[in-house]
């Protein structure tokens, strides 16, 4: 799945009715935060760096949905999901008839700790949209 950046034309005027009541989605809008460990099988990414969090934002009936998007979503990208927080949000973006993951924040890599294996060293778990 190819993610863009959230464009302000129409949706920025979407989002604006949304707000002044005018309009109302099929479904709400989520944004999911997604901690996903970087597949070197699928992409050559920097020895430095073990896991990325981004936000992901999804069209979605459910919080389930949401977080099943968002994994499916980062996957698509050569990361594998750890865990996906959901939170309902304000739209910032126009609706979507079908559920869809529809933009990705930027990628916030998170360094290799030494002497982190397994369930050694701090946990960065739980992480909270």
């Amino acid at each position: 799945m190819e993610f863009v950046k959230l464009k302000r034309g129409l949706s920025r005027i979407w989002a604006h009715l949304y707000r002044v009541k005018l309009v109302r989605p099929h479904m709400p809008f989520w944004r999911v935060v997604v901690e996903a460990r970087l597949d070197r099988r699928a992409k050559n990414w920097p020895k430095r760096f073990d896991t990325a969090v981004a936000a992901v934002y999804v069209w979605a009936r459910t919080i389930e949905e949401a977080e099943g998007l968002a994994a499916l979503a980062v996957e698509g990208e050569g990361l594998e999901a750890l865990t996906c927080d959901a939170k309902k949000c304000a739209p910032a973006a126009a609706p979507r008839r079908e559920p869809a993951a529809v933009a990705r924040g930027e990628l916030g890599f998170l360094p290799r700790l030494d002497g982190e294996t397994g369930a050694e060293g701090p946990s960065r778990r739980d992480a909270r949209a």
